[in-house]
């Protein structure tokens, strides 16, 4: 998946839109043209788009060598909400070719599916 600049600059725009600095500024730091703007550098940009953006756009937007450069254990530490920090440690250690961890099934994993999927209607007194 390619991005067309207009689109780059949307989704400059959809990441700072409560701050005063322009999506054109943004886009030429995510392309290493600028050290920086009003504040914000590479990780920064990278931390708002892992917070905000879908995976995919990510990757068109950075690409995956800059992806796997730019994910630190620092940047993993700053990512909100936490739950998303889990899933990306999973899908960097894939584009990484590191080794993961099978699927875990568990209680902690079954219980809430279950409760969705069965009924208990039929059992009760």
């Amino acid at each position: 998946m390619t991005l067309s600049y207009e689109e780059k600059i949307e989704m400059m725009r959809s990441l700072n839109w409560d701050y005063n600095v322009s999506a054109e500024d943004m886009l030429e730091v995510v392309e290493g043209k600028l050290e920086s703007a009003a504040g914000f550098d590479q990780s920064r940009i990278f931390l708002r788009c892992l917070e905000r953006v879908p995976w995919h756009r990510v990757i068109a937007l950075w690409g995956v060598d800059k992806v796997k450069e730019l994910y630190t254990q620092e940047t993993a530490k700053r990512i909100f909400p936490k739950s998303l920090k889990e899933r990306y440690d999973f899908a960097i250690a894939i584009l990484r070719r590191e080794p993961v961890s099978p699927a875990r099934w568990g209680d902690e994993h079954y219980k809430p599916l279950r409760d969705t999927v069965f009924s208990h209607r039929w059992y009760r007194a």
